[in-house]
């Protein structure tokens, strides 16, 4: 222990004792254990509990993560509490009002009543972000980035919290905190880290989609000016309680912009806030009159529950895109951005989004990162805002019209906190009103099994890497591939090592030998065994997997060891 500059211990360094030395001296436990000094045997939660087999899959029944699956909350809750102050995911970024409007009828798909109009017009607030860097880290940095819609509607507020690429980086909620901390600063330097995110990238094969896309141009778009998607499936529910799965694009008139790996180095340099500046310059010029307001037209894909059960990849995978030639692009409305927050603080940084913030006619679907994300999204929230941030003003469902929440008191309530209405229900007094346009339609999941047994069925199979190659071999040109090239050497020439390089190769060898020989072009340091590189790639689809969880063909099929077969349905009935 240190000592004062007297040479004796101050009474701070006396009395100030580690919980396990108080915890044991309390219980009389006053012997060293034989737990190892350094490390130790078994991964355990907080309280010293073994995790079971590899961490790598949620406890889930048909596909459906569990609320009594302590390993889950206790990773998802600790990561939210990671940070204190700003976001722990999205903390870069900017936001903007604006409307939405209804531009195609599609009230014979969805009962929503800001839907039911072509002409009607919604308020609404849109935050672009840069995902896993903090507030003071330039806008412009390779990274993911965040496009969240909070529409103010008649019957309360609906979030969408999407993304500028289709897809992400993992499916099963355990993986979510792993995925941020692979793109963060190392935890023992505070550097960026690229051998973490390729390590990271290695071991979970069903990454490498976006993770192609990452190293692409589209990982440095041109402010915020791209695409926004919804990434998940959804459920649309019209009149008659009919359900259809879809999933949502925003397309940016004008189309995207991306820049250069140089232009990105040299303009993030002389303006960190490039992206925030360029959009907010953007929406004060087109209010002088000079140039046109930023635009988006919005998309949706739609697929019946006969299409999920027959196409070849998992329709609830949120790693994969639906084909636009299977399922083509129908617009339904545009987004338009007109006003600037008056303060950043209150109108940004206070903005809370969640994607269970949904409203009548629009559910969710047996999308498993979606179900976890209904959850941990709103208590990331909680505790960064408090239990009453709906009374923020851009978080309040002004437009709503009826506002009767079951909720009361806390820190910081300054609303009517409910008058006089009974503080639980049901009662003898209150009649409160209950909607039966906010029933849920109901869906199957995939057996009735409790669970870590994974039900996608791209698991383990090549099928992982047929829309990579897809996006690397047929929608990339020449041009594009070479950055794509030129952009994964230049991150792995910052210190990544041969080791983790090796294993990264073996994914995308899977891919396009091809992408693999392009980016040994541009290595500086071109060590790599390339057979030994297409040697992991046999094994690849398994990476970061254990046999034990692969899907299986049916609920009693998981006793018995059978796997599921690549074409199989994933959810059946559903």
């Amino acid at each position: 222990m240190a000592q004062n500059m007297n040479g004796n211990l101050s009474h701070f360094q006396t009395h100030y004792r580690s919980p396990a030395q108080i915890a044991s001296d309390t219980a009389g436990v006053t012997q060293p254990s034989d737990a190892p000094t350094q490390g130790s045997e078994n991964i355990t939660d907080n309280f010293g509990r073994p995790w079971p087999m590899d961490g790598a899959h949620a406890l889930n029944v048909g596909g459906m993560p569990v609320t009594s699956d302590p390993f889950l909350f206790e990773k998802q809750q600790t990561f939210v509490r990671e940070k204190v102050l700003e976001r722990r995911v999205h903390p870069c970024g900017s936001g903007h009002f604006g409307y939405f409007e209804v531009t195609k009828d599609v009230s014979n798909l969805c009962k929503a009543d800001f839907l039911n109009t072509v002409g009607k017009k919604t308020p609404l607030f849109l935050r672009f972000s840069t995902v896993t860097f903090g507030r003071e880290y330039p806008d412009l940095v390779r990274n993911p980035r965040g496009f969240a819609v909070k529409f103010y509607t008649g019957e309360g507020n609906y979030d969408i919290v999407g993304l500028n690429w289709p897809i992400f980086f993992g499916r099963d909620p355990m993986q979510g905190p792993d995925i941020i901390r692979s793109q963060s600063r190392n935890p023992k330097t505070f550097l960026p880290d690229f051998d973490a995110t390729f390590d990271f990238l290695a071991n979970v094969p069903e990454g490498n989609h976006a993770g192609t896309m990452f190293f692409s141009d589209s990982g440095h778009p041109d402010g915020w000016n791209f695409h926004g998607y919804g990434c998940h499936t959804f459920t649309w529910v019209n009149e008659k309680g009919e359900k259809i799965y879809i999933k949502y694009t925003f397309l940016k008139k004008g189309g995207q912009r991306f820049l250069d790996f140089d232009t990105v180095q040299k303009t993030a340099g002389m303006d960190p806030d490039y992206s925030k500046r360029d959009m907010m310059e953007q929406i004060d010029n087109a209010a002088a009159g000079n140039g046109e307001f930023p635009e988006w037209t919005a998309y949706v894909q739609t697929m019946t529950a006969a299409q999920a059960e027959q196409t070849r990849f998992d329709a609830f995978d949120v790693t994969k895109v639906w084909p636009r030639g299977d399922f083509p692009l129908q617009e339904f409305g545009k987004i338009v951005l007109n006003k600037n927050p008056d303060n950043y603080h209150r109108d940004v940084e206070e903005a809370a989004f969640n994607p269970s913030a949904m409203v009548p006619g629009i559910q969710s679907s047996p999308d498993m990162l979606l179900q976890w994300r209904m959850f941990f999204y709103r208590d990331a929230q909680m505790y960064r805002l408090g239990a009453n941030m709906h009374q923020i003003p851009v978080n309040c469902p002004f437009m709503a019209r009826s506002h009767a929440p079951q909720s009361y008191d806390g820190a910081m309530r300054v609303d009517n906190n409910n008058q006089d209405r009974k503080n639980y229900q049901p009662n003898s007094y209150d009649k409160p009103k209950y909607s039966e346009r906010s029933v849920e339609a109901p869906f199957a999941v995939a057996n009735p099994i409790v669970s870590r047994q994974s039900h996608h069925k791209n698991e383990g199979t090549d099928i992982e890497y047929e829309q990579a190659r897809e996006l690397y071999n047929r929608v990339m040109n020449d041009t594009q591939r070479d950055h794509l090239h030129k952009n994964t050497a230049t991150c792995m020439n910052a210190g990544v090592s041969k080791k983790t390089r090796t294993l990264y190769l073996g994914q995308v060898y899977n891919i396009s030998p091809k992408y693999v020989e392009g980016v040994i072009s541009y290595l500086a340091d071109k060590n790599v065994d390339i057979d030994e590189v297409k040697e992991l790639s046999k094994e690849a689809a398994m990476m970061g997997k254990t046999q034990k969880y692969k899907p299986k063909e049916t609920a009693m099929h998981f006793l018995t060891g059978r796997e599921v077969p690549q074409n199989a349905a994933p959810y059946p009935g559903a």
